[in-house]
């Protein structure tokens, strides 16, 4: 079982310098690092249902991407629309469960070992990031708070 590092709770949570936009955000650039890598990957020549699974990694491929637009989205909406920037931020979380469970039916499916261990290690990478996302949120709603 996957045991983080340290754990990442929102009230430790603080801006790490000045945010001028969106790329500025530590998890709009991992979640688009994570995206580009799963881009990256080929399944192995001998897999068996080849074409299925190339379907099914052409899906993650395509949910991966929406979580940094969301996260820009959501950067955005926050100053206009605030519960809007909150709701895209859970929907890019939501995002992230969903490459999460693409990830693991795809380390089940396929029987080549390498292949695992980066479905894997994508794995705790995008389980850290849905974290720090929702800890984002709770950040944004703490500040919002404040100026009440």
């Amino acid at each position: 079982m996957y045991k983080p590092k340290s754990k990442l709770e929102y009230r430790k949570f603080r801006v790490r310098g000045h945010i001028r936009s969106f790329r500025d955000l530590e998890i709009y650039k991992q979640t688009t690092l994570l995206s580009s890598q799963i881009y990256g990957i080929d399944l192995p020549p001998k897999t068996k249902g080849k074409k299925l699974l190339e379907e099914e990694l052409e899906i993650l491929r395509n949910i991966s991407k929406q979580i940094p637009r969301l996260i820009a989205e959501a950067y955005g909406d926050r100053f206009t629309d605030f519960s809007g920037g909150c709701n895209k931020l859970e929907q890019a979380a939501q995002q992230t469960s969903q490459v999460i469970a693409k990830l693991d039916f795809l380390i089940a499916a396929i029987e080549h070992q390498e292949t695992q261990q980066i479905f894997v290690k994508l794995i705790r990478r995008y389980q850290t990031q849905k974290r720090k996302t929702l800890n984002l949120k709770k950040a944004w709603e703490r500040i919002e708070e404040k100026r009440k």
